[in-house]
C-alpha cells in the first residue's frame, strides 16, 4: 500500500477534472398535467430531474464504486403579507450504486419509512432516464383559496467512508464499513485512499434549488 500510494496520487493528479460549474438546477416542480389546472382532486405536484448524472466526475466515481446519494426536500410555502409561511414539507432520498458483479447500476428510493427498489440498469444513462420520470409528492395545501408556491431542493453527494454505515442500511448488508471494532489496517488505509480519491475527482456535494410558479389552492 505504501508503494502504491505515491503512484496512485500521481495518477489522480493527471486524471482529475476541474470542478463542474454550477448553473441553473436541473430540477423542476410541475404543478399540473399538460393543459390542466390546480383543481379539486389534485393529488400533488410532480418533481422532475434533467441531466443530474451527466457530470463526468459523478459518472466516473459511480463506475469506480462510489455510490451517489440524492437528497430531496420539497417545501410548500403560503404567500403572506410581509413574510411567507412554511406550511409543510417532505423529504426523500435516492441511492444510485454500481454493482461490479452484475455490471449494473441499482437505484433505490426511500420516502419516510418506505424503501422502494426502483431497479437495476445496464448503464448510467438508463438509470438516469428512470430518475427523470416525474415523481409525485403528496404535499398539498391544507386550506383552499390561498396563494402558495413550492420550493424544491436537491443535494447530490458522492458517499465517502463516513457514510458507509448509512449505505449499509440502504443496501442491507451488501457493503460493510471498513472500520468496525475488528478492522484490518490495510483496509482502513484503503478507505482513506478512497476518501482522497473522492475529493480529488471533485466528488463533493452539489446543491440545486428551484421554485414553482405561485398558484391558488382550490
Amino acid at each position: 500500500m505504501r508503494r502504491a500510494l505515491p503512484t496512485l496520487l500521481l495518477l489522480l493528479a493527471g486524471t482529475a477534472w476541474p470542478a463542474a460549474a454550477q448553473s441553473r438546477a436541473p430540477l423542476e416542480v410541475q404543478l399540473v398535467a399538460p393543459g390542466g389546472t390546480v383543481s379539486v382532486g389534485w393529488d400533488g405536484p410532480r418533481v422532475l430531474l434533467a441531466g443530474v448524472l451527466d457530470d463526468p466526475q459523478t459518472r466516473e466515481l459511480l463506475r469506480s464504486g462510489f455510490p451517489a446519494q440524492l437528497r430531496f426536500r420539497l417545501e410548500l410555502w403560503r404567500k403572506g403579507g410581509w413574510f411567507d409561511d412554511l406550511e409543510r414539507a417532505a423529504s426523500w432520498e435516492v441511492i444510485v450504486a454500481y454493482d461490479p458483479g452484475a455490471q449494473s447500476y441499482r437505484v433505490r428510493r426511500r420516502y419516510g419509512s418506505q424503501v422502494e427498489d426502483v431497479g437495476s440498469f445496464g448503464s448510467v444513462a438508463a438509470a438516469q432516464a428512470t430518475l427523470e420520470r416525474p415523481y409525485r409528492v403528496p404535499v398539498m395545501p391544507a386550506r383552499g383559496g390561498r396563494r402558495y408556491y413550492y420550493n424544491a431542493v436537491l443535494d447530490l453527494e458522492t458517499l465517502s467512508v463516513s457514510d458507509l454505515d448509512q449505505l449499509e442500511r440502504w443496501l442491507r448488508g451488501e457493503l460493510r464499513p471498513a472500520v468496525r471494532g475488528k478492522s484490518n489496517p490495510a483496509t482502513a488505509v484503503g478507505n482513506g485512499v478512497r476518501t482522497l480519491v473522492t475529493r480529488v475527482l471533485g466528488g463533493e456535494k452539489q446543491h440545486y434549488e428551484t421554485r414553482s410558479p405561485t398558484f391558488r389552492a382550490p
